[in-house]
Order: C-alpha cells, then sequence, then structure tokens
C-alpha cells in the first residue's frame, strides 16, 4: 500500500511517544528535558496524563535540538539500537519466547500496544516477502512516520529482530520516504546496502526465508503464559478504570520478577507519590493491587504444574516459605494442598 506525503507539523500525536525518547536523551547525554519541555508550555508531569496530546513538530525539534546538544547526527540510530526484548516486560518476553521472527513479528504487531498507542505497526504478506512498516495512529488515521521517527523505529524494529534471531537478520532492502542524505554510511550500516528514498513508505522488506529463522528463546510454554497476561492487560487498558490500568502494569512487570512501586510507576509515567495518591482516591493501593495480582497468578502458574520455589520466584517472594504463608491467607490452604483438592475435582 503506498500513501501519498502529507504535510504533518500541525498534526497531534500522544504525549508519551515523547518520554521514552527524553529519557534516553536525559540518561545517556545529560539533556535537559525540562528546559525542552518548558519552552513549549510543556513539563514531564503533563506527559504522564493518558490522552495527553502534544504537537507533532515537537519531535522533529527534540531531534534537531538533541542533535545539536550532542554533536552526533546519528543519534536517532542509536536510540533505536537502544531498544531491548528484555527491558519491555511482557511485550519483550513475547517477542523472545516466539517460534520463529515471523511470529515474533505477529506478536510485536498484535501487542504494540502494551508499549504505546501512537504508532501501529503493519507486517504485510506480498508474494515471497514480507514488509514491516509503522504508521502513526490518530483518530482513525495513519499518518507517514517523519524522517527521524523512521530512522528510530525501523532501527528499533531491525535491533530487537535480531537480538532474539539465531542468526543475523538483514532486509532485503529498505524504504524511506524522505530524501536521500549526503552520507549513507550509519543506513548502510544498520539496514544494508540496498536502499530506496523519496519513496511513498517507510517500510523494511524481508524474504520469507529470513523471517522463518528460528528465535534463540522459544518456549511454547512461556509464551502463551505470557500471552495470557498481555491479553489479560489489554482486556484492562480497554475496559477498565485507573486501578485497572496499574493491575495490568503490575501483571507486566510479573515477566520482569519487579514488582516495586517505583517500577510500576514507571511503566504508568507518574510519579510513585501521584501514583498512590490516585489509587487511594480509588479506594486501594499499590500494597492491595499487589497482593490481588499475586493471588490470581499463583493459582493461574500452579495449575500449569510450576513447581513452589518458582512460583515463589515469579511472585518476587524472597523465600517459598514466605510464599506458601501468603498463599494460606489467600486460600486456607498450602499449595500443595490447593493443587491435590484441584487434581481431586478435575478427576
Amino acid at each position: 500500500m503506498r500513501t501519498a506525503k502529507t504535510d504533518h507539523r500541525e498534526r497531534m500525536v500522544r504525549a508519551e511517544i515523547l518520554w521514552p525518547i527524553l529519557m534516553f536523551l536525559q540518561k545517556r547525554y545529560g539533556f535537559n528535558s525540562d528546559l525542552f519541555l518548558s519552552a513549549r508550555g510543556l513539563d514531564m508531569r503533563t506527559l504522564q496524563g493518558k490522552e495527553t496530546q502534544v504537537n507533532a513538530r515537537y519531535l522533529s525539534e527534540l531531534y534537531e535540538e538533541a542533535t545539536r546538544f550532542t554533536g552526533d547526527p546519528n543519534l536517532s540510530f542509536k536510540l533505536g539500537e537502544w531498544a531491548n526484548p528484555h527491558s519491555l516486560g511482557v511485550f519483550g518476553y513475547l517477542l523472545l519466547h516466539s517460534h520463529d521472527i515471523n511470529e515474533a513479528l505477529q506478536k510485536l504487531c498484535r501487542y504494540y500496544p502494551l508499549i504505546g498507542r501512537s504508532l501501529k505497526p503493519l507486517l504485510d504478506e506480498t508474494q515471497n516477502r514480507y514488509k514491516l512498516s509503522f504508521m502513526f495512529s490518530h483518530a482513525g488515521e495513519l499518518i507517514a512516520l517523519g524522517k527521524y521517527q523512521s530512522e528510530i523505529h525501523l532501527s528499533a524494529a531491525l535491533s530487537l529482530i535480531n537480538k532474539i534471531a539465531s542468526e543475523k537478520i538483514t532486509p532485503e532492502y529498505a524504504t524511506f520516504r524522505h530524501s536521500q542524505p549526503d552520507d549513507l554510511s550509519e543506513y548502510r550500516r544498520v539496514f544494508g546496502n540496498k536502499l530506496y528514498f523519496d519513496e511513498t513508505e517507510n517500510a523494511l522488506i524481508f524474504s520469507k526465508e529470513a523471517l522463518a529463522i528460528k528465535t534463540l528463546y522459544e518456549n511454547p510454554s512461556l509464551l502463551q503464559m505470557f500471552e495470557k497476561e498481555a491479553e489479560t492487560y489489554l482486556g484492562m487498558e480497554i475496559s477498565g478504570g485507573f486501578k485497572e490500568e496499574i493491575s495490568g502494569l503490575i501483571l507486566i512487570c510479573a515477566g520482569e520478577l519487579d514488582f516495586s512501586l517505583e517500577t510500576v510507576a514507571l511503566k504508568a509515567k507518574m510519579h510513585p507519590r501521584l501514583l498512590q495518591k490516585r489509587l487511594k482516591v480509588e479506594g486501594s493501593s499499590h500494597t492491595q493491587l499487589l497482593k490481588e495480582v499475586r493471588k490470581k497468578l499463583s493459582a493461574r502458574y500452579l495449575r500449569e504444574k510450576i513447581d513452589i520455589s518458582t512460583v515463589a520466584v515469579y511472585l518476587g517472594y524472597s523465600e517459598p516459605s514466605a510464599f506458601i504463608r501468603a498463599f494460606k491467607q489467600w486460600y486456607g490452604m498450602t499449595p500443595g494442598e490447593w493443587t491435590a483438592s484441584q487434581s481431586g475435582q478435575s478427576r
């Protein structure tokens, strides 16, 4: 599908798309995020609003200002290659445990809303090839990415692919909507030698043989488990309120074995104190939601015949004995007794 070029300077995008870029620049280079935002009437708290939107041109302005600040004309590629499946929670584990790269990209497209709803990845099959592209999703309309965004997101996708693949994968060719830059060395390093500019879409084209390459960490059992968590979270995002959203984030944290308030708040893009305050308004707390999520997950893990010591680790307990005490409070019996009772019911 070819898309006509459009001037997007006055289009709006979700503020969430600025957050990870600012965090990367601030941590890696000491970029002053507050100064950049204040010049545009924004602050970090504003970006935390779930439905907050900002002018799309702020993205280009951020890349240009950050490039001047760092003196690195290839900054967008570094940001893209920073992507790591191990730091993406349940979303990353879905990619890691897929059967092959084709399945991993199918999961990437299905579950991308777990890490952001502004972008929509698309995987299309064309004869003996697959095409991976990214578009902005706004008000039901798909909008093409600009130069910097395409460099970041295409390089990020390729970086994720090669961090889970059993052998190196290079696209057959890559297409870009912007004009050809003077220096192609970084493009060739990242995407290979076949590059086309002034095209109608930003895309990576792969052979079917390339996407049939197995992943390094294929695990059907873990894939099924994390896919259930992902579906649960997506359902909460669609139908639930703030409390349900935070429960979903705690579920994602289960994949990282880190249930701390600070980690959950980071994923919610808000200060821990603000998160606790909003939960209190809804009559809940991080501790209460964590207890509910652990209770639900413990039963699921035991049904899947995962041993007690492993379940304790999955749920963030330092010792199996601590998990057993908590389980007995929840269900009035030990995990072993509960498992035996379930076996009896299934006969």
